[in-house]
């Protein structure tokens, strides 16, 4: 953060201190604090605000309703805000107002992490970046991010989440991106929001919340975001067909990654990726996007393509013992990015059976069990051998998965792992995947547990 007198720190007043006294950074956990950090105490945060002292933070900032019971404290320095939330807020504002940082934001159905991370680590040796860290991408955690940019800070990268009608454009109206990319339109949500159109308005929210300028990084010929894009949109787009900007024209998938050309801008871009599956080409070439926007230089681009990290519980793979792959992957679902492990899943080299762990995938509303049999039946079409079932709506899976398909359904993710220890054999590979609210993040680390090196 560029430093900030704690007499200008929006939305707020000092109680008591140095009003001169310089604040060098923003946190809203006590156990995060650095020297010099405003901590700001978002709900249960007032209770903290002696540990964010002691571990260095310069003022604590609390709600009207707090102020008196801080003031008996012996915390030297006190300011009072009508919300703390806003005050993170106009916090971020601010702070990214007053520097030159590129903003780009990151929405849609899903791919957006792995499409933040890796466009922070693809331009990372070309320009000084700051990325929204994980899970940084709500009304608190977009402003915090904001926050970390430094007067050397040159881009900025982003996420956007939303759940609901209006959301995104809330978090545009904190600090406005430069560029927006819609990673896709899915039916994540769809409980909340009740049509694809809908979903599509939502996320289309990020292109009017532009800045003066702004440009668009978009799906090629995605038809629900065409009524909701302004009619003066400079839009840049991707894919894999015929016409987009940025062009995945070829995929050699290896065991352990892929080799992939683009066509940008009449030119072939060729890299080799540690990222498997069609969905990653694909968003990376929403990334190659965004990095031709940045003027940045495309060949080190590539180069840099072999390391990408991925993050937690998304496609994680861990060797349990001589020969079996278990693929973590139960960071979320929802129709799209099953869709996408399941045909990552088939098509991955393996030298034994290919089976499925799906847990539920949550928000989809009355159609949901149609989802769950339109994905175990595309479990079949793929050629995935067998498919274990956890939880009631899972059951779905097998329905549409029929008798091509080895179907057994268990309670929990427990009852998943005793059923895999009594069924694995050499040469396996296991797709866990399904909503958090399934729980399967825990199976792979069991399983490693309970195989150790056995498992052979």
């Amino acid at each position: 953060m560029i430093p900030l007198k704690l007499v200008d720190v929006p939305a707020s007043i000092v109680m008591r201190g140095d009003p001169e006294a310089r604040a060098t950074g923003v946190a809203i956990d006590s156990r995060l604090v650095e020297p010099g950090d405003l901590f700001v105490a978002i709900r249960g945060g007032v209770d903290h605000i002696e540990a964010a002292t002691a571990a260095g933070a310069i003022a604590v900032v609390v709600e009207e309703d707090h102020v008196e019971g801080a003031l008996e404290t012996t915390i030297p320095t006190i300011l009072a805000t009508f919300s703390s939330i806003r005050c993170l807020q106009c916090l971020g504002d601010v702070n990214a107002s007053a520097t030159l940082a590129r903003r780009v934001g990151i929405t849609g159905s899903t791919g957006k992490t792995s499409t933040k991370d890796a466009l922070a680590h693809l331009i990372a040796d070309q320009r000084r970046v700051v990325t929204a860290l994980e899970g940084h991408n709500n009304e608190i955690g977009y402003p915090l991010t904001l926050t970390r940019i430094n007067e050397d800070t040159e881009v900025v990268v982003c996420e956007l989440a939303m759940r609901g009608k209006g959301q995104i454009a809330e978090l545009c109206a904190i600090a406005a991106p430069d560029i927006a990319v819609i990673t896709n339109v899915g039916v994540a949500h769809m409980e909340l929001l009740g049509s694809p159109e809908a979903i599509a308005a939502a996320k289309a929210e990020i292109a009017e919340g532009l800045r003066n300028g702004g440009l668009l990084v978009l799906p090629f010929a995605e038809p629900l975001l065409d009524p909701y894009l302004p009619a003066d949109a400079q839009i840049t787009t991707f894919g894999d067909e015929a016409g987009s900007d940025v062009q995945l024209v070829d995929r050699i998938v290896r065991a352990d990654g892929q080799d992939l050309k683009y066509l940008v801008q009449g030119e072939i871009l060729a890299l080799n990726t540690n990222l498997l599956g069609r969905h990653h080409a694909r968003n990376l070439a929403a990334v190659i996007a965004v990095c031709h926007l940045l003027g940045l230089d495309l060949e080190r681009v590539a180069e840099r393509a072999s390391d990408i990290p991925l993050p937690r519980w998304r496609g994680e793979t861990q060797r349990i013992g001589s020969s079996i792959d278990i693929v973590n992957d139960a960071y979320n679902a929802n129709p799209a990015s099953l869709e996408a492990a399941l045909r990552l899943l088939a098509e991955t080299p393996t030298e034994g059976r290919r089976i499925a762990v799906l847990g539920l995938m949550a928000e989809l509303g009355p159609e949901a069990e149609r989802y769950h049999r339109e994905a175990g039946a595309l479990a079949a079409r793929v050629g995935v051998d067998m498919v274990v079932a956890v939880g009631d709506l899972a059951r779905a899976y097998l329905d549409g998965a029929g008798d091509d398909v080895a179907g057994l359904a268990v309670a929990d993710a427990d009852a998943a792992v005793e059923l895999l220890l009594t069924t694995l054999q050499a040469g396996d590979r296991v797709l866990v995947k399904g909503s958090r609210a399934a729980g399967l993040e825990v199976v792979p680390a069991l399983l490693a547990e309970r195989l150790g090196d056995t498992a052979a």
